[in-house]
């Protein structure tokens, strides 16, 4: 079981087609040793809660309603 790693934070850099804008999309990297681990508590599809709290970033599952469809309530889904 894995309880601690080392990781980073970065941001990916992409040009817009027109060349004018340039978007920004920050990352934390978590390595396949930590997700892939049995103990993971996350599964791909979730739909997570990221707040922070001081230093300290926290991640939760969000459970969907009763009657909720796939992807409801996920940004950029509808």
């Amino acid at each position: 079981m894995v309880k601690k790693i080392l990781t980073r934070f970065a941001v990916a850099k992409k040009a817009a087609s027109n060349g004018d804008t340039v978007y920004r999309s920050p990352r934390i990297y978590l390595p396949t040793k930590l997700t892939d681990d049995s103990s993971f508590p996350f599964k791909e599809g979730d739909i997570l809660s990221v707040r922070v709290d001081g230093r300290k970033v926290m991640i939760q599952r969000v459970r969907r309603s009763i009657g909720q469809p796939d992807g409801a309530g996920e940004p950029g889904k509808k």
